[in-house]
């Protein structure tokens, strides 16, 4: 076991335990948040610095915006209005949420005339017309259709963005027109052809190595849940397959490669595809804070969100796709705050698996500012805002992978030491089990050994009283008294003998474990043959009553669990143990009746033994059938405290028990037996009270 110092101080300075446990726990919370902060400032400035270095060629246009709220101009209407109805922009604009029409005006300064790319950006905008000068057409403007709702097959050229080539000249200007409900940012630009091919190029290269990263760590998930059977690992690899599906949608490579034709289809791939990654996303953040016991009113509201897939899908069905489009800008913010102050309120004792999820939930909140930041205009948007998931979903995809790692590495390791205890265990039993033996081996010598001297004992006490006789009258009384209280000792010591031995045996059974092997070696008896052996040895006993007894009608033949001698001594202890601590002069009644019984067996047999208690008073029913235990006021009689726990032991095993109840001044010892051959009739029988067996 590693050494904790935190125990090795506080067993120096026990007065000042909880003072220091709370200074650091304290200090543990705190520097886990620091550090979760500074990292997260470390990932977002990467991420900010990684996105201006992936920008790409700058624009050589100049920009200018105009919205039609009403979107009902024409080309001719908007390119007739006048300069100052466009508002210059750069080449990135943060749009929002809106069904606006925007157009953008693309003017080329002088001196960069000729052949030009226009380029629009991102690739999962709905509608995008790229009007360019042209005198050979109708109205002087040729058209460039695109967008994701159109085919990919129709586009002059195989970009993942919309883009259209022509001869720019300076002062004539080209108009872009966009509408959109699914983007915040819409990046424009005029740069060269080959610049385009490049860049199109590494774009692709960039998510393929996206794709790649988040496909091997998806794959093993997969195997991982198969291999294990674990459901943590299998929704984590539904969460980052459709993430890497929903990435190539939005990046046009379902267009370009699955459905060139089919915009319709692409377009539904992306759309349904978002909705099961954010809710596979939400429900293994809900798995894995209910397994490390977050608040309960917490996973109520996680679990809420996962009601918006459902929710999603009704809308669809129902024709309101803007509603469902615009549930996520609702649901992210959420989510977040969720998981940001649940990652807070795990109780995970393993500060490397907690941090990674601190980590996460810190760097994903703070990733979501900068880009609000962003789309607020508070600084200039880059390449990577157009693709907002890529980035946070890659660093999801690998801190997820890191924490299910590190939980199967817990799991083994917890595994280890279970299996390690169980060995110690198996060896400790093993010990017991040799020393019961032992034990077992001595118990039978030395009960050997003293059964000799009782049985010379017991010879010479006979050969004595044939002796008697020839006694003088005045000695022989006093002679013949010696003589029964050496028979009444002598019994008294088998007795004592006898229960150890039994106690000795049904511990051997009860610790080997058996089970119905050891049932069945107790054997059987009939009940009408034990109510004939108990009426023949206590009907013509003066303290015993068998009126109860001999009126017990049977119903059917019968059949009690265990051998008939050994419930004959069962009975036996339970009124002879009665007869001893009963009041002088009383009587012992026995009672027997057959009861229904739920479990295994169909009815069982209850025989009661009742008595008025005596000077020794009332035994604990809690404590009557432990081992060695005597009443306070008992010790004046002989006995071994045995009897009574060989009983219940014995009566358990059989799958029965025996309890003991107390109604004022009487006590009722009820042994029940199950009944293995049930017959016809059943009467009723009162449950042993206070039975704790």
């Amino acid at each position: 076991m590693p050494f904790d110092s935190t125990a090795h101080l506080l067993s120096e300075s026990p007065g000042d335990e909880t003072p220091f446990l709370d200074r650091r726990q304290r200090w543990t919370g705190v520097s886990s948040f620091l550090l979760g902060v500074l990292v997260a400032v470390g990932i977002v400035s990467l991420y900010i610095g990684l996105s201006r270095w992936v920008d790409g060629a700058d624009s050589l246009a100049q920009l200018s915006l105009y919205s039609d709220e009403r979107g009902d101009l024409d080309i001719d209407e908007v390119a007739a209005l006048p300069a100052g109805a466009f508002k210059p922009v750069s080449a990135q604009v943060s749009l929002g949420y809106s069904s606006a029409v925007r157009w953008f005006r693309v003017e080329m300064p002088s001196g960069t005339v000729g052949r030009r790319a226009l380029v629009v950006q991102p690739s999962y905008l709905d509608d995008v017309r790229l009007y360019l000068r042209d005198a050979g057409q109708a109205g002087g403007w040729r058209l460039e259709q695109q967008g994701d709702r159109f085919a990919f097959a129709q586009r002059p050229r195989e970009d993942l963005a919309f883009t259209a080539e022509a001869e720019f000249s300076a002062g004539v200007a080209a108009f872009v027109r966009v509408k959109t409900r699914n983007a915040h940012n819409v990046r424009v630009r005029v740069i060269d052809p080959r610049t385009a091919h490049r860049e199109n190029a590494w774009t692709l290269a960039g998510v393929g190595l996206y794709g790649g990263v988040v496909f091997v760590l998806a794959c093993a998930s997969a195997m991982s849940a198969a291999l294990q059977r674990d459901r943590y690992w299998a929704v984590n690899a539904l969460f980052q397959l459709t993430s890497m599906v929903t990435m190539f949608s939005y990046f046009g490579l379902g267009a370009q490669f699955l459905f060139p034709e089919a915009p319709r289809a692409a377009d539904l791939l992306s759309v349904w595809c978002g909705y099961f990654h954010f809710f596979f996303g939400a429900l293994f953040y809900r798995l894995f804070h209910a397994l490390y016991g977050v608040p309960r009113w917490l996973l109520r509201l996680q679990t809420l969100t996962l009601l918006f897939l459902p929710t999603q899908i009704l809308l669809m069905a129902v024709g309101r796709s803007d509603l469902a489009l615009q549930l996520p800008a609702i649901l992210m913010p959420v989510s977040m705050g969720l998981g940001l102050v649940s990652v807070f309120m795990l109780r995970c004792h393993d500060t490397f698996l907690l941090n990674l999820l601190r980590v996460n939930a810190i760097t994903t909140t703070a990733y979501f500012i900068v880009l609000y930041v962003a789309h607020l205009g508070w600084f200039q948007a880059g390449f990577l805002h157009l693709y907002p998931g890529v980035f946070i979903n890659l660093l999801t995809a690998v801190l997820l992978h890191l924490v299910l790692l590190r939980r199967n590495f817990l799991l083994s390791r917890q595994q280890q030491l279970d299996q390690r205890e169980f060995a110690l265990v198996q060896q400790q039993m093993h010990i017991e089990r040799q020393k019961r033996e032992e034990d077992g081996r001595f118990l039978s010598m030395l009960l050997h050994e003293i059964r000799s001297p009782l049985s010379v004992v017991a010879l010479a006490r006979s050969a004595l009283e044939r002796k008697l006789p020839q006694i003088g009258h005045a000695t022989r009384d006093a002679a013949a008294r010696d003589l029964q209280r050496i028979e009444a000792s002598v019994q008294q010591m088998r007795e004592v003998l006898q229960q150890v031995q039994a106690t000795s045996e049904l511990e051997y059974r009860m610790n080997a474990d058996e089970g119905l092997s050891a049932k069945a070696a107790l054997g059987t008896c009939e009940l009408s043959a034990l109510l004939n052996r108990l009426l023949a040895e206590h009907v013509r006993h003066a303290s015993v009553d068998t009126a109860q007894l001999s009126s017990f009608e049977q119903g059917g033949r019968w059949v009690v669990a265990g051998g008939l001698e050994r419930v004959l001594m069962m009975i036996r202890n339970l009124v002879d143990n009665a007869i001893k601590y009963s009041v002088p002069g009383s009587m012992v009644v026995l009672d027997m009746a057959v009861r229904p019984m739920s479990g295994d067996w169909n009815s069982q047999c209850a025989l009661a033994v009742r008595n008025q208690v005596g000077a020794v008073g009332m035994p604990d029913p809690q404590r009557v059938f432990e081992k060695y235990y005597r009443g306070p006021n008992a010790h004046q009689y002989s006995g071994s405290g045995l009897g009574l726990y060989w009983v219940r032991g014995l009566a358990q095993m059989l799958g029965g028990d025996v309890g003991c109840s107390v109604q004022g001044s009487e006590v009722t010892f009820t042994l029940v037996l199950p009944i293995l051959a049930a017959g016809e009739r059943c009467s009723t029988f009162p449950p042993p009270g206070g039975d704790k067996g």
